[in-house]
Formats: structure tokens, sequence, C-alpha cells
């Protein structure tokens, strides 16, 4: 399950994407994986719809309450797994998720305290895709083209 974030609580530098912006980059980035895949993967707007800042343990919770018997496991990059002691009630949602961290390509195990993955992946963030667009840097070759296309239809990030 994929849920784009409605309002970051930590994002230093508001996004230039609405989160409304963020789902349809979402859904459109499933369009460009392969069928098999794409059966697997649901788009959750639930942080959408939710007005304010959001935060992980409140989404968990509204998760559980609808599925009482599933184990829910956060997974997140390493970017934001070195902020989670920042996050709103972490230690409430450590004790009600498991937390699996993926590294990127090449980057060294943050020693988090939680599982860590590696995985054939790109190595880019978002941060990054917003400063090449910031920079007017090409970014065709690091992301969906049908997500590109959404980017550049929609002026998002300062894309023309």
């Amino acid at each position: 399950m994929v849920i784009p974030s409605g309002e970051p609580r930590l994002r230093l530098d508001k996004p230039s994407a609405s989160g409304v912006d963020r789902l349809e980059m979402c859904i459109s980035a499933l369009d460009d994986l392969p069928g098999e895949l794409q059966e697997k993967v649901v788009v959750n707007d639930l942080e959408i719809r939710r007005k304010g800042p959001t935060y992980a343990i409140e989404t968990v919770n509204q998760l559980r309450a609808f599925n009482p018997r599933d184990t829910f496991t956060l997974i997140l990059g390493s970017d934001a797994a070195a902020k989670f002691d920042q996050w709103y009630r972490s230690e409430a949602l450590r004790k009600i998720v498991e937390i699996l961290v993926v590294t990127r390509p090449g980057e060294a195990a943050l020693k988090s305290g939680f599982e860590e993955v590696s995985i054939k992946a790109l190595d880019i963030s978002a941060t990054q895709i917003r400063e090449a667009f910031e920079n007017k840097k090409s970014v065709a070759e690091i992301i969906s083209p049908t997500v590109l296309t959404y980017i550049k239809e929609h002026k998002l990030y300062g894309s023309k």
C-alpha cells in the first residue's frame, strides 16, 4: 500500500506539489509497472483526505481499525528513518508497526535499530528530483515517463 502524505510536518521546504498531485503521481507511477506488480500495489488517499498535518501513527491507527487482524510494516527510506525520532509519537508508532528501512545502492547502513534492506533501485531521492527540476537538469532517465508527463502538464517543481 502506497500512502502519499497529505501535509508532511517535518519537510523543511513546503513541497511544490499538493497532496492531490502527489497522489496522482503515485497512481501514474503504477501505470508504468508491469501488470503483475500493479496487481499487488494499491494507492491509498487516506492522508490526502485528512485536513492539517498528517501523522503516521494516526494513519496506522485508521488502517488497524479496518484491519484489526493485520500486522503492518512501515517501509521508510533511510532519509526518513534518520529523522524517525522526530516523528509525532514515534515511540508509540514503533510499538504498533514493524519498521523496515530501505537503503539505496551504495548507501551505507544506518545502524538505525530497525531492520534494513538494500534494494537494486535507482540511487535517487524525491529531494534530488525536485532539485533537478529547480536547476533545469534532465530527469527523464530517473523517473517514470507517466509521472514526468504529469509533472510537466501540471507545471510542478518549476517544470516547463
